[in-house]
């Protein structure tokens, strides 16, 4: 098991969902899309009561050693919800966690069959002479720009 799956952070006025690097690296599209209405719901519930927050973590969700779920709130955070707001976020987090064994169940049954190739960080490799060939006529550019109307700021080379 991956152990902490995911996290709720205060960053600023705002909350973060920091989801665990190796549970991130295999996430397939389509559970991503079912996640982030849950998440942006546990987001907003959980914005209410960030100023009791007593760390910066308001809220994670860990698998144990046994394989259950557990989720926790920041210190106290608890006893300010009321019983159906922390049931209705307690669920969400919940499905949350299912969707990410998905992810987890679902890739390990690849790796094992051999199906599983890292993802490529790059969709394609650049072509080199290409990425030349536009560096130099956007170079060309902003010195036919310079030269046509003198020395213009830095700003204006848009324009022309």
């Amino acid at each position: 098991m991956y152990g902490s799956e995911f996290r709720f952070e205060l960053r600023g006025k705002g909350i973060d969902f920091i989801l665990n690097e190796a549970i991130a690296a295999d996430m397939y599209q389509d559970i991503d899309d079912r996640m982030k209405p849950l998440v942006h719901a546990c987001c907003e519930t959980l914005v209410r009561y960030r100023q009791l927050s007593v760390g910066n973590i308001i809220m994670d969700g860990n698998i144990l050693i046994t394989g259950e779920f557990e989720v926790m709130l920041s210190q106290g955070l608890g006893q300010h919800f009321a019983l159906d707001e922390k049931a209705r976020l307690f669920r969400d987090a919940k499905h949350i966690s299912d969707l990410l064994e998905v992810v987890m169940d679902k890739r390990s049954r690849e790796l094992e069959k051999g199906k599983y190739q890292n993802p490529s960080p790059i969709g394609h490799t650049p072509n080199p002479s290409k990425i030349k060939k536009g560096l130099e006529k956007l170079g060309e550019q902003n010195t036919y720009r310079q030269h046509r109307s003198g020395l213009q700021k830095a700003g204006n080379y848009g324009q022309g």
